[in-house]
């Protein structure tokens, strides 16, 4: 998680009366700056022993956790880098929009609503669900320059045993990418995707060829394929893999963003995984089993919203 905590809060979580606030430090990316680290050293590195400063010391010889924002950048805002709470405010805003501070000075408080900074006083509850970093566990972008593979998100597929695919726009590249990561779900998986295939000349692709070409592969799965029901159908654009109540696999732009082997072309997308549980939402796509099919069916799938 990302995250920006002020001295006092540090020394705070680490005396033992938040368990909680400590778990969600240690593995946490933390952003700084010159003001801060002087906070930090007179505060918590000082002479002496303790768990905070046990813990600031080893993520300061580890840059990989620490996000260092810089005088120009906080010039750039319009924010004083010679202020304390300004400069909290500053490592909040570059990295998360979340700051961790018992401190209930008015100008902070401020500053931190004129930045969209939401702050946790220490004392309140942590909704960890809500925290940066907590919902995407996954992300790749792509684009003409990349040549990424199906293998950045294949093992998200590895004995899944429901699948549910939604592209109403689909290419032999997409086909091609199903074909690879859906070779590694459960044999007996339930897949369904969900596509305009050849309708209206959308596509090559007929639903009977993708089914086919699916079994080939998961001979035993059970593989449906449908069509929207386009009367019903709201979000018409959107390209999602739901993987039961694990995980949601959103692109910004087509499923056939990873081109085909050899080559392997990308095409301008962002790739995110989102996790899911049984709590989580559940999106209805309206599909029709046949382009002359009159009444829609329901398909279900937990979904990120």
């Amino acid at each position: 998680m990302r995250i920006a905590i002020d001295s006092e809060a540090i020394l705070f979580a680490f005396s033992g009366a938040r368990a909680e606030l400590e778990d969600i430090l240690r593995p946490s990316i933390l952003a700084i700056n010159e003001k801060i680290i002087d906070d930090y050293s007179s505060k918590v590195l000082k002479d002496g022993a303790g768990l905070g400063k046990d813990w600031l010391t080893r993520l300061f010889s580890t840059p990989s956790r620490l996000r260092l924002v810089s005088t120009e950048e906080m010039q750039t805002y319009e924010l004083d880098h010679s202020d304390v709470d300004q400069s909290y405010v500053a490592a909040a805003f570059f990295n998360g929009h979340y700051l961790i501070s018992p401190n209930k000075n008015q100008s902070l408080i401020e500053k931190a609503k004129d930045y969209g900074i939401q702050i946790n006083d220490t004392k309140s509850p942590l909704e960890i669900n809500n925290m940066p970093g907590n919902a995407i566990i996954f992300n790749a972008l792509l684009n003409s320059k990349t040549t990424y593979r199906h293998v950045i998100i294949r093992h998200f597929f590895a004995n899944e045993k429901n699948i549910v695919i939604y592209d109403r726009y689909i290419k032999d590249s997409s086909l091609c990418l199903f074909e690879n990561i859906l070779k590694y779900c459960h044999q007996n998986a339930d897949i369904t995707i969900i596509s305009d295939f050849d309708r209206n000349a959308s596509s090559t692709i007929t639903a009977d060829a993708a089914q086919k070409r699916i079994k080939k592969i998961r001979p035993h799965a059970n593989v449906k394929c449908y069509f929207p029901d386009l009367k019903n159908c709201i979000d018409t654009h959107d390209r999602h893999i739901h993987l039961g109540h694990r995980l949601q696999i959103s692109f910004s732009s087509g499923t056939d963003c990873f081109g085909l082997h050899p080559k392997w072309s990308n095409s301008e997308c962002e790739i995110s995984v989102h996790y899911l549980s049984k709590s989580s939402a559940v999106r209805n796509y309206c599909a029709l089993t046949s382009l002359t099919a009159r009444k829609p069916i329901i398909i279900k799938a937990y979904s990120k919203i």
